[in-house]
């Protein structure tokens, strides 16, 4: 029954419409002051998109909390921006504990997901402040109660479980034997029944509940409802086990499908299918905070990045496109095949000869293909089924849509390679730089050219 709703959701689905928050005359002038390429966040849509996932779980019977995961995109601005919306941030590393120490987020709207889970690491989590910590092994858990106990601090403990139910996903995060999370029972002491013993046998450590993330870009909501049924019976189990028990905060991960290349359902579509179950946990075992973790939705759409055409060539019936950037700022071409898409923008301000005549110049062959300046057969952009190719002529511009989650946080220098600036589109309509450009300069520096 379930899996028909979700087919026939997705035939309803239509293929969305690319986030053009740009005029082509503001591409021009973008690209005149700070050259290509460049990234371009637009803060509305980082708003609406917090909005968005709120919408969709308003029928939940209790409160909804939107977690936003940093290691999609750490750039202070964005940060900064759903800081105004009053969500909580998802943190798994000291190097973002440390931006958001500097931007002052206050810690009761942060919770803490460590993959290594040492001692010293938690010592400064709860130095900060942060008493939410998300544990997601025994070792982990020694580890957190001996940071309480050395600091005085009871923190409040999720448990990550790995539910091991099957996910059609683009990255799945749930499988047997996976590195993310524990098991829920196995007799093992890394197993979720096993942690929540150990936490309410401790008094410094208060049991606050569960985590769990099935994957990204999930299409197919089946494997929430498997997730959820095989949680109800550990809390049956557990309940029977611990008369204390109670389950305060239930935080269900991220997995909302962002548009590239094939139609997504909306969250809200999404949440509809497995809303009932949510509702059925608290009605069978109390009421709870909902969590809804999400990275790439929140930010994906919220950006593009601009780069120029500067060389083309043909044969056959097939056109190659070489632009000045490459995989190295859209690492995810060559890491999953991504299909961004893309459109030309004219480049009006084209002031030389050579090229400006051409630059509405449309090519009649079959197959245009977009390729990087980077010296790697792996540097070519799959394009998408919206990508709008026909006038990609040189000194003309392509716009990569939805590139606004990973793409900033993987920048390499390849090829002695620079950042390119970031610039925001704010709530007014005005431009800002929120991120320099790196120079030449500053790269040698970085790899040691300056040390004696």
């Amino acid at each position: 029954m379930v899996e028909n709703v979700v087919q026939i959701i997705q035939n309803k689905v239509t293929l969305s419409k690319t986030n053009r928050f740009i005029t082509n005359e503001e591409i021009n002038q973008l690209a005149d002051e700070y050259g290509t390429p460049l990234y371009l966040v637009d803060e509305q849509t980082l708003h609406e998109k917090v909005l968005e996932l709120r919408d969709a779980y308003q029928n939940f019977d209790g409160q909804v909390k939107i977690v936003y995961s940093i290691k999609a995109n750490f750039n202070p601005s964005i940060i900064k921006t759903f800081m105004k919306d009053k969500i909580t941030f998802d943190l798994t590393s000291l190097g973002e504990l440390f931006f958001i120490h500097k931007l002052k987020v206050d810690p009761e709207n942060v919770i803490y997901t460590s993959v290594t889970e040492e001692l010293e690491e938690y010592k400064q989590v709860l130095s900060y402040g942060i008493k939410r910590i998300v544990v997601s092994s025994y070792f982990g858990l020694i580890n957190l109660s001996q940071a309480a106990n050395i600091l005085g601090i009871v923190p409040k403990v999720m448990v990550r479980m790995n539910p091991e139910v099957g996910v059609k996903a683009e990255v799945r995060a749930s499988y047997r034997n996976g590195k993310f999370g524990v098991p829920l029972n196995g007799g093992k002491v890394d197993s979720a029944y096993y942690l929540v013993k150990s936490i309410y046998d401790n008094p410094m450590l208060e049991f606050e509940g569960f985590h769990f993330h099935l994957g990204s870009q999930i299409t197919n909501f089946v494997c929430y409802i498997n997730a959820l049924e095989r949680l109800n019976s550990l809390l049956n189990k557990l309940k029977k086990e611990i008369p204390t028990f109670s389950l305060k905060t239930l935080d269900i991960g991220g997995g909302t499908p962002v548009f590239y290349n094939e139609p997504v359902p909306s969250p809200k579509e999404m949440a509809a299918i497995y809303l009932d179950k949510l509702n059925n946990l608290v009605s069978n075992h109390g009421d709870f905070t909902l969590m809804i973790e999400s990275g790439r939705f929140l930010v994906a759409e919220s950006s593009i990045m601009i780069a120029k055409i500067v060389n083309t060539k043909e044969y056959n019936d097939h056109k190659i496109v070489i632009l000045d950037t490459g995989y190295h700022l859209l690492l995810d071409c060559a890491l999953l095949k991504q299909e961004y898409p893309q459109e030309v923008a004219t480049n009006t301000h084209n002031n030389s000869h050579l090229y400006s005549s051409n630059t509405n110049k449309q090519f009649t062959g079959k197959n245009i293909h977009l390729a990087g300046r980077l010296c790697d057969t792996l540097d070519i952009f799959p394009t998408s089924k919206m990508s709008d190719l026909t006038f990609a002529n040189v000194g003309n511009y392509v716009l990569f849509y939805n590139v606004g989650a990973y793409s900033l946080v993987f920048n390499m220098p390849f090829h002695c390679q620079t950042k390119p600036p970031v610039l925001m589109k704010t709530f007014d309509g005005g431009m800002k730089l929120i991120r320099k450009g790196t120079s030449y300069d500053d790269l040698f520096a970085e790899e040691g050219g300056l040390i004696p």
